[in-house]
């Protein structure tokens, strides 16, 4: 009977470390479980914030193109324009930047386009003095007013030798339309161009 008890006894005792074994075991084993989980959500949370991130800078060079596509950088020099073909698209507003390239006074000047001026820099005045001769006049003709009375205008840009200026304007109509310096002599020596305006 000794012997029974003893075995009883032992049994008791296995029986106890297992049970203690399974417990630590299922213990072990729902903690690694909840830091598998953590793992996964902060892996997750960060997976979330570089896709954020990688939206927002897909969504900013978006915004740099679209605006960069809408700036129209243009030099001018003895005697000509560079770029002197320039894609334009109807209802679009655009900045014109024309920087002044030659060692004289030059202008860009389009009569026949419809667009709408929302913004136009200071520029200098159509006329100067000859700074060799000192009395020699040379001048830039043009209309800047209204074509019409409803805000619609031509384009024209003076500018002189080493200056920028710029012009924002909205084209309103499509075709081909010539544009020119009209300092005399500068149209007739080849200083012309063309907007190409797309519906």
């Amino acid at each position: 009977m000794k012997k029974y008890l003893i075995v009883f006894g032992l049994f008791i005792i296995i029986l106890a470390g297992c049970s203690s074994n399974n417990e630590q075991s299922l213990e072990n084993d729902t903690g690694t479980q909840q830091e598998k989980q953590e793992e996964t959500n902060s892996n997750e949370t960060n997976s979330d914030k570089k896709s954020e991130e990688q939206d927002q800078e897909q969504q900013d060079q978006v915004e740099k193109e679209k605006s960069e596509d809408l700036t129209i950088d243009v030099s001018a020099f003895e005697m000509g324009y560079d770029p002197d073909k320039i894609n334009l698209e109807v209802g679009k507003e655009y900045e014109l930047i024309l920087t002044n390239e030659g060692q004289i006074f030059h202008d860009l000047t389009e009569n026949d386009l419809e667009v709408q001026v929302t913004y136009m820099s200071e520029m200098p005045e159509h006329s100067f003095l000859d700074t060799i001769f000192g009395f020699q006049k040379v001048y830039a003709e043009g209309d800047h007013g209204d074509k019409k009375n409803d805000g619609m205008k031509n384009i024209h840009m003076n500018v002189n030798a080493g200056q920028t200026v710029s012009i924002k304007f909205i084209p309103k109509e499509a075709g081909e339309f010539e544009f020119y310096c009209t300092v005399p002599g500068h149209k007739e020596a080849g200083m012309v161009g063309k907007f190409i305006v797309k519906e």
